[in-house]
């Protein structure tokens, strides 16, 4: 601030200009001015009742001072473009299967909506580390993986459990949650935790490793539509296979669980208008597309 009041106070040609100029009282830009001296232990400015001129210190600091207060004013007109107007480059992380969740037809449209952004896709299912500035912003399925990112919810998916006909005349078909323990399945890590399957918000059954373990709900598929055993996935992702009796739903009576797809963020980053823009256009997108749509998380309700 003494740098500013000093610039001021020579570019207006006196304090009460200068004060009026940065917003503050006549006496504060004073005495910044007279803590910038006694700091470099050297007089800037000769007052007099009538004029404010420079000491040949004050016009050697004064070369240097007004080319920062020009960068900061700069900077400031950057930052306010950043906040008023969706631009600039926005990195975005989504999951590999993007096409399933509407992803890659949502995108497009948000560019011609925007076209002063340039958007960064990056397709991974892996926790990508949004708090080391990697990301803007993120898809994630289930729950936000840190507490300290802002998520909204955008849409519930129904799970469900399934195996194919082969499967069930070679193992037979279970009739309860802990009969999956005597089962071979197929564990997607993504979606799950390794090792059980949270079928509904009281029913939670431990389950046995099958031959596959992995991080694909496109591999998972596959691997069940083989006969290799029972898989928990998005109902959505196998719904054409259960109506063409490729795959038999399971325990349907039991199983009403749901994985939320998120869209999460660094504290702070929604008030770039990008991150914004964005946010805002995902969600309404997914509302017009149908579906279950989740209402914005409470501490952001005020803000979207």
């Amino acid at each position: 601030m003494a740098m500013m009041s000093f610039a001021a106070v020579v570019s207006s040609g006196g304090f009460s200009n200068a004060a009026k100029l940065l917003g503050y009282s006549k006496a504060a830009v004073s005495r910044q001015i007279a803590k910038l001296e006694q700091n470099i232990g050297v007089r800037l400015l000769d007052r007099t009742t009538r004029s404010v001129t420079l000491t040949p210190a004050g016009r050697e600091m004064y070369a240097r001072c007004a080319r920062i207060v020009d960068e900061v004013n700069e900077a400031n007109q950057i930052i306010t473009g950043m906040v008023s107007k969706p631009r600039g480059d926005l990195k975005v992380n989504a999951p590999v299967v993007s096409s399933l969740f509407e992803l890659t037809a949502i995108i497009p449209g948000f560019l011609k909506a925007y076209p002063d952004v340039r958007l960064f896709l990056n397709l991974s299912d892996s926790k990508v580390d949004l708090l080391k500035g990697r990301f803007d912003v993120a898809f994630w399925m289930g729950d936000p993986f840190d507490a300290s990112l802002e998520s909204v919810q955008l849409r519930n998916y129904p799970m469900v459990l399934v195996a194919a006909p082969e499967y069930l005349a070679r193992a037979g078909w279970p009739s309860t949650p802990h009969d999956l323990k005597e089962h071979t399945c197929i564990v997607e890590t993504h979606l799950s935790k390794v090792g059980e399957w949270r079928l509904s918000d009281d029913v939670t059954v431990a389950v046995n490793r099958g031959p596959l373990t992995s991080n694909s709900v496109r591999m998972a598929r596959e691997a069940t539509l083989e006969g290799l055993g029972v898989s928990y996935l998005p109902r959505f992702l196998v719904e054409h296979d259960i109506n063409a009796k490729r795959l038999e739903p399971l325990l349907e009576d039991i199983v009403n669980e749901s994985i939320t797809l998120h869209i999460i963020f660094p504290r702070g980053n929604f008030a770039l208008s990008k991150v914004r823009a964005f946010v805002d256009f995902v969600r309404n997108e997914m509302q017009h597309h149908g579906g279950t749509v989740l209402d914005a998380n409470l501490g952001l309700a005020s803000a979207i």
